[in-house]
């Protein structure tokens, strides 16, 4: 996907999706939409991730927490890297820039992978894990579920319906999330050796 979005400003599937999503958006929608999107701001992101890393630095769940960090950090390392290497315009001719808190970095916001996806769903993708670790209760589990996975999508569909992204942007950000989120799961839950070898 990356290879054949590289330096384009769309294609036929981008096309098709966002004048379906020009032709079916209203104010009402525009609005919950926005407040969808904030969900995925570097500044709510930040907020979120701060307020949990004290949580695990209180229960002094050190794994869990350098886990997180890796995830999240890397995370927008990552994107970052993609953006750059890609450089892919965005919808339309404005050009974007990266801000945090109001600040801009003078960085220009590429196209491909859409950052609000990605922080989003790497954040809710952690907060999966947890409550699969956590969580013992089977219809509370099954609730948490539901409600990450709609927050992803939400997030998701707000940056097509804003036209702040392509369709494959998007995609192409949830896919590169959760791979990323399985390779960093994979380092720090690598299963040991077992000792039985030596009587093997």
């Amino acid at each position: 996907m990356a290879m054949i979005t590289t330096g384009t400003t769309g294609i036929i599937i981008d096309e098709t999706v966002a004048y379906w999503a020009d032709q079916n958006k209203t104010a009402f929608i525009a609005g919950v939409m926005k407040y969808a999107s904030f969900i995925g701001s570097s500044e709510m992101v930040l907020l979120i991730t701060v307020i949990i890393g004290i949580v695990l630095l209180i229960k002094r769940s050190w794994r869990i927490l350098f886990f997180f960090f890796t995830l999240s950090v890397g995370g927008v390392f990552l994107n970052l890297f993609l953006k750059l290497l890609i450089q892919r315009a965005r919808p339309g001719d404005e050009v974007s820039y990266i801000e945090v808190f109001n600040l801009n970095l003078e960085i220009q916001s590429y196209s491909f992978p859409s950052g609000h996806t990605m922080r989003a769903t790497i954040l809710f993708l952690f907060l999966i894990y947890l409550t699969y670790k956590y969580i013992n209760n089977t219809g509370i589990k099954m609730g948490y579920y539901f409600v990450f996975v709609l927050l992803i999508f939400a997030v998701a569909l707000s940056r097509i319906m804003l036209d702040a992204h392509f369709v494959t942007d998007i995609a192409g950000a949830i896919l590169v999330s959760i791979f990323w989120f399985f390779l960093i799961l994979y380092f720090f839950h690598k299963p040991k050796r077992a000792n039985s070898l030596m009587f093997s």
